[in-house]
C-alpha cells in the first residue's frame, strides 16, 4: 500500500486502514502483537491525530528507510547487552550488585535524535528478535558511549559468559559518564 494513498480523514481511508490492521491482527498468534493492532485500531476509530504517525510506523509506511549500517549497529548493541545481562545473572549476587552500582550495565535507550536507531530497536522488540528492555537512568548513555563499549566488547564477545572484570572493562563507569556530561 503506497503511503500517499493512506489518509485518516475520509471514511474510505479509515476503512482501508481498519481492514489492513484487522488482517494483520488475524494473521498473528502473538498476544502482544494482537493487542498492539487493537491499540492502533482504536487510534483510527477514535480519530486520535497525535498518534497517527505511530500507526503509520507500525504498518510500515512512514519514516525514512533504516540504513543497513544502523541496523547492524543496533543488532550488535542488543547482542552485547544480552551477553552482559546473561553474564550478570551468572555472577555471584554480590559481584553483580557491585558491578551494577559502579557501571552502566543496562541498555538506556537512544537519544531522540537517533530516530533510525530507535525505529530499528522498536522493530526488533516488536518482532521478538531481541528482548533487551530500556532502563531509564538519571544520566542515560549516548551513542558515543555505546560505541566505546562495543569496541571494548569486541575483545570478549567470544566468551560464553563475561567475568565481572570483563563487564567492568566494557561498561561505562557511572562517574566517567557524569564527567562527559559536565
Amino acid at each position: 500500500m503506497p503511503p500517499d494513498s493512506l489518509d485518516f480523514i475520509s471514511t474510505a481511508g479509515k476503512i482501508q486502514l481498519i481492514s489492513l490492521l484487522d488482517s494483520m491482527q488475524q494473521r498473528s498468534a502473538d498476544k502482544d502483537y494482537i493487542d498492539y493492532c487493537e491499540y492502533c485500531l482504536d487510534i483510527i476509530r477514535q480519530g486520535i491525530e497525535m498518534n497517527y504517525n505511530e500507526v503509520l510506523d507500525f504498518i510500515g509506511v512512514t519514516g525514512e528507510p533504516v540504513p543497513a549500517e544502523v541496523s547492524v549497529e543496533v543488532i550488535f548493541l542488543m547482542e552485547m547487552f544480552d551477553h552482559i545481562s546473561l553474564s550478570m545473572s551468572r555472577l555471584p549476587a554480590a559481584e553483580a550488585h557491585d558491578a551494577a552500582l559502579e557501571y552502566y550495565t543496562k541498555f538506556c535507550g537512544f537519544e531522540t535524535s537517533l530516530s533510525a536507531h530507535l525505529a530499528y530497536y522498536i522493530f526488533l522488540i516488536r518482532t521478538n528478535k531481541h528482548r533487551v528492555p530500556v532502563f531509564k537512568e538519571a544520566l542515560p548513555l549516548t551513542l558515543s558511549h555505546y560505541r566505546e563499549m562495543m569496541l571494548k566488547y569486541e575483545r570478549y564477545k567470544r566468551n560464553i559468559y563475561l567475568s565481572q572484570e570483563m563487564i567492568m572493562d566494557i561498561c561505562i563507569p557511572r562517574e566517567q559518564q557524569i564527567k562527559f556530561i559536565l
